[in-house]
């Protein structure tokens, strides 16, 4: 009788599934959410992006994280992206960058995704861009993960390049990221980081991605489990992780993908299931969920979470392709389907077709056109296209000048009407301007070679101003307001972008230069006031200068929210790592606080140092020594027009110019 009741018991057992090892007790997001989550993202990325094309944002990894859902996508929207591509690889002659190699890896994949052959893209074969090490490795670590991923993804074989410095190999990249390792050959080796000694969780979990295939060798079976192990620890009780003391997205997806590619099952897994405060068990899908936006994509960061400023709390581009491929990463795990970067079943997997779910709109109450609230990280309808944030407006419309009048100076003033509002212009010719250049762009770096930072002193203004240079008769270029560099010049100074064709004469010429400032009326409507710097009759731009925020920078502000916190800290590691784009001349300027013609770590650093113990830039030491600086300057006015640099500046600038 015994032995009959267990049999029936263990019947059951077998019939339910049922287990008695706490240590795979299941967490599960549940499939029904998940399947959900797919649908809603899929749609919100397919309505907002219509036309995706070459980019960070707006671009590839919209493209893959579709193609490897499985959800179904018309097949012109793959094939209206794969004739830009071609378009854009054909007009560029090959070269997508001379930096930033990650360009070619990202273009690969999402290629690889929608079944396309990468060796031949309107004549180029991408693959070949990738062959030699030496500008693979020029973005430092990231450049050679993900040019191992995308070898990978279709099973590549890596073209010979005899005329590369050194020549690329799966092995030579594997040696490379384990080299690369936090204290390599110690004790407390484990993780990676594009810069510092503390594992950064994005890092480690995309190297770990690129080293998922290689785990039969023994080097990097041990990294891997070193990295595991200090990975788990840093996960917070929430699930996720946080980068840079800011807990978001895509730390917590890139872990999602990682742990996937190796096999891991993140549901019962005990090392990646943690409780929260009030006893609750959190995998990481809990971590990444809890930036998910009502009605589809994710947030970058949650409130409280911010620095104060706000940035990322509403839907954000990366962060909705980063969380939609870990969806993707999570799908093809639990339903036994090829890992996400594991494309070698792209021509049997992807789902093409109609798909009136996608037509949909999206019910996001935090949709606004799908921008974040960053500067950088906006998703845009208008055909996937981004601002890239340059200063330059056409000017049109007419002033219909009138009512014109002398002050007590002898200044000119008439009024006018721009856009509605009341304008007041004045010509003025009496300040004085001083310019410093202070770095060039370089070849092949994230600053155009044929840019040019300067500095630019009015000494007889104090007060803020929104100022016009003239670049060519229907044509002007704003300058930046400088808060900080004012306040330690004692005199409005501005800071802007110059094409290198600009010359100094130009800069230094008063009468190329228009100053707008706002006043409020008595009846509270804006008016606003023009200093024109000739007395002609002008076209005016039809510009809002109702918002001068728009024409004023923060040195280590990168997203322009008026606060410098861990958030720009991230970007600028983002914009290292390839994963966002550097096209806003405003964000070139706000990075580059090192001075030194580059964007790279030290940057990372300097910012990081001054939100943490509010140390000085290195821009700032322009105006360090005030009086020696003052004393050195010639000065340019209307009867003397010569450039105000020390001696120090000076060299710079002949350095920059020779370089």
């Amino acid at each position: 009788m015994f032995k009959k009741v267990c049999a029936i018991f263990l019947s059951f057992v077998i019939a339910f599934g049922f287990t008695f090892s706490s240590s795979l007790e299941s967490y599960a997001y549940s499939r029904q959410k998940l399947n959900k989550s797919m649908q809603e993202t899929a749609a919100l990325m397919y309505k907002t992006i219509p036309k995706p094309v070459v980019a960070s944002i707006g671009g590839e990894w919209t493209v893959l994280s579709l193609a490897r859902s499985g959800i179904k996508v018309p097949k012109k929207y793959y094939e209206d992206y794969y004739k830009r591509v071609e378009k854009t690889v054909k007009d560029a002659k090959g070269i997508l960058h001379r930096m930033k190699f990650t360009e070619y890896s990202r273009v690969i994949l999402a290629l690889t995704a929608i079944n396309k052959d990468v060796t031949d893209v309107g004549g180029y074969n991408l693959l070949s861009y990738l062959s030699d090490f030496d500008n693979v490795k020029k973005q430092g670590i990231n450049g050679p993960i993900f040019a191992l991923i995308a070898f990978d993804a279709g099973n590549y074989d890596i073209p010979i390049d005899k005329k590369a410095s050194v020549q690329t190999t799966r092995q030579g990249i594997i040696d490379f990221i384990l080299d690369k390792e936090i204290h390599k050959g110690t004790s407390k080796a484990g993780g990676w980081a594009l810069s510092g000694t503390d594992p950064d969780p994005d890092i480690t979990f995309m190297a770990i991605q690129s080293l998922a295939n290689y785990r039969d060798q023994k080097e990097v079976k041990e990294a891997v489990d070193r990295a595991l192990k200090i990975m788990s620890k840093k996960q917070l009780s929430t699930g996720g992780y946080n980068s840079w003391g800011t807990e978001n997205c895509e730390s917590t997806a890139q872990a999602i993908v990682a742990l996937t590619a190796l096999g891991i099952d993140i549901d019962t897994d005990s090392r990646f299931i943690k409780t929260d405060k009030k006893g609750n068990k959190k995998t990481l899908m809990d971590g990444m969920m809890q930036f998910y936006c009502k009605g589809g994509g994710f947030a970058h960061v949650n409130e409280g979470y911010d620095g104060g400023g706000g940035s990322g709390t509403g839907l954000n581009a990366m962060a909705t392709d980063q969380g939609m491929y870990a969806l993707d990463a999570y799908y093809r795990y639990i339903n036994g389907k090829n890992k996400l970067y594991n494309m070698t079943d792209a021509s049997q997997t992807l789902a093409i077709g109609n798909n009136p779910d996608l037509e949909k709109k999206p019910n996001n109450d935090n949709n606004d056109n799908n921008n974040g609230n960053n500067g950088n990280n906006n998703q845009n309808t208008n055909q996937g296209n981004r601002n890239n944030g340059n200063t330059n407006s056409n000017i049109n419309g007419n002033t219909g000048n009138k009512n014109v009048k002398t002050d007590n100076q002898g200044n000119k003033k008439y009024t006018s009407n721009v856009g509605g509002k009341k304008v007041t212009t004045t010509e003025n010719k009496s300040a004085t301007i001083s310019i410093k250049t202070i770095y060039s762009g370089e070849k092949d770096g994230l600053i155009p070679e044929n840019k040019k930072c300067v500095i630019i002193q009015f000494e007889k203004k104090e007060k803020e101003q929104i100022v016009g240079f003239k670049v060519s008769e229907k044509k002007q270029q704003y300058l930046y307001y400088s808060k900080e560099l004012s306040k330690k010049s004692r005199c409005a100074t501005y800071i802007a972008l110059f094409d290198t064709s600009v010359e100094k004469e130009a800069l230094l010429n008063m009468d190329n230069y228009e100053f707008h400032e706002i006043q409020k009326e008595d009846n509270n409507t804006d008016q606003v006031i023009t200093d024109v710097t000739d007395s002609q009759n002008k076209d005016q731009q039809q510009e809002d200068y109702t918002h001068p925020e728009k024409y004023e920078i923060t040195f280590g502000d990168v997203n322009n929210d008026k606060v410098v916190n861990a958030q720009d800290i991230l970007d600028v590691q983002s914009i290292l790592s390839g994963k966002l784009d550097l096209t806003d001349e405003r964000q070139i300027i706000a990075i580059n606080v090192s001075m030194d013609s580059k964007i790279d770590n030290g940057d990372i650093n300097q910012i990081m140092d001054n939100f943490v113990a509010k140390k000085d830039y290195t821009i700032f030491e322009v105006f360090s020594d005030k009086k020696d600086d003052k004393d050195s300057n010639n000065k340019s006015s209307d009867k003397e027009n010569t450039s105000n640099k020390s001696s120090k500046d000076s060299q710079k600038e002949d350095i920059k110019q020779n370089d």
